[in-house]
C-alpha cells in the first residue's frame, strides 16, 4: 500500500538470527514467509491492481558493501537520491514473478554470503545481510501508483573477541561488526533523546537505514538471545538494547504515493470544476461565492 518497512534481526553470535529470518527448508523463517505473504496479497487484488515485486540482496561486510545476487566482489556506494532517499548505486535489482524466483536469488545470497568459524560459532555470518524488496503497485481504477519497500534485515552477531579467540581476518571481521553495531547504538540513543543531529553518516550500516529510522517507516526488531549461562553478559546488552528501541518514536509512518499521480489529480479536479461551472453558465444557473465574513463580525449559528 505504499508504506516503507524494516524488520530486522538483532543479537549475539550464534543466538538465532539467521535461522530467525532465514530459517530451515522444513521450516521457512520471516523471509521467505514475508514474500509468500505479498505474492498471495497480489494474486488476491490481480483484478483491482498491477503490483510489480523486485527483489535486491546485499551484504555488508567490513564496511563495504556487495552485491549478493551477482556474486561480484566490486563494492558498492551509497548514493542520495533528492537529499532524501538513500540507495545503493549499482545494485542489481531482480524482478520477481514468483517465489521461485525469490528462492533462486536468497539460494545465490546464501552461497555468496561471507561466513567464517570461530569459538563460539562454527558457521558465523561475518556480514550484515539486508533483502529489499520493492513493490510498485497501479490501481486499475483510479490509476493511483504507489511505491512501497520492504527491507528485511539479518545483522551480523555481535561478540567479545576475548571469548572467540579471533585472530587475524576474524578479529578485523568482529571490529568491523562490532563498530557497525555500536554506531546503530549510537543512533538508536540520539533518536531516544530526540537530539537535533542523528549519526546515521557513522557506518555504512546506519547510512543504509536511514530511510527506515528517520520515522517516515513501520519497524520490527527481533531480539535473539542465548540460553546459555555463560552469554548471560551478551543477553543482557541485547535486552538493553532492545528496551532502548522500544523507547524510540518515530513518528507515523508515511505512503509513497506517485507525484505525477498527484499532478493528475489535481488536473482532473479542475477539469471537472470548469465542467461544472461551464453546465451551470449553459443551464441558468450562477455559481455563488461565499462572502469573506467582515473582521470582529459573528457569524449566525
Amino acid at each position: 500500500d505504499g508504506y516503507n518497512v524494516c524488520i530486522f534481526a538483532y543479537g549475539q553470535t550464534g543466538s538465532g538470527k539467521t535461522y530467525t529470518m532465514e530459517g530451515p527448508k522444513d521450516n521457512p523463517g520471516v523471509n521467505q514467509r514475508t514474500l509468500e505473504r505479498l505474492f498471495s496479497i497480489r494474486d488476491a487484488r490481480k483484478g483491482d491492481i498491477d503490483m510489480k515485486l523486485t527483489v535486491s540482496i546485499l551484504e555488508i561486510y567490513n564496511e563495504n558493501i556487495y552485491d549478493l545476487v551477482t556474486g561480484k566482489q566490486q563494492s558498492l556506494d551509497l548514493r542520495t537520491k533528492e537529499k532524501v532517499e538513500v540507495y545503493v548505486q549499482g545494485l542489481e535489482e531482480i524482478v520477481c514473478e514468483s517465489m521461485d524466483d525469490v528462492r533462486n536469488a536468497m539460494r545465490l545470497a546464501s552461497k555468496h554470503r561471507s561466513t567464517g568459524d570461530h569459538k563460539m560459532n562454527e558457521h558465523s555470518s561475518r556480514s550484515h545481510l539486508v533483502l529489499t524488496v520493492n513493490a510498485e503497485t497501479k490501481n486499475k481504477v483510479s490509476g493511483q501508483q504507489t511505491n512501497g519497500k520492504l527491507s528485511l534485515i539479518d545483522l551480523a552477531g555481535s561478540e567479545r573477541v576475548s571469548k572467540t579467540d579471533a585472530t587475524g581476518e576474524r578479529l578485523k571481521e568482529a571490529q568491523n561488526i562490532n563498530r557497525s553495531l555500536s554506531a546503530l547504538g549510537d543512533v538508536i540513543s540520539a533518536l531516544q533523546e530526540r537530539k537535533k543531529h542523528i549519526p546515521f553518516r557513522n557506518s555504512k550500516l546506519t547510512y543504509l537505514l536511514q530511510n527506515s529510522l528517520a520515522g517516515e517507516s513501520k519497524v520490527a526488531m527481533f531480539v535473539n538471545i542465548s540460553p546459555v549461562q555463560s552469554n548471560a553478559q551478551e543477553s543482557t546488552c541485547s535486552l538493553n538494547f532492545a528496551s532502548r528501541c522500544q523507547k524510540v518514536a518515530l513518528g507515523q509512518a508515511r505512503k509513497n504515493i506517485d507525484s505525477n499521480e498527484i499532478v493528475k489529480y489535481r488536473k482532473v479536479i479542475d477539469d471537472l470544476q470548469a465542467q461544472i461551472a461551464s453546465i451551470q453558465r449553459v443551464n441558468g444557473f450562477k455559481a455563488s461565492t461565499p462572502k469573506k465574513p467582515r473582521r470582529g463580525s459573528k457569524t449566525s449559528q
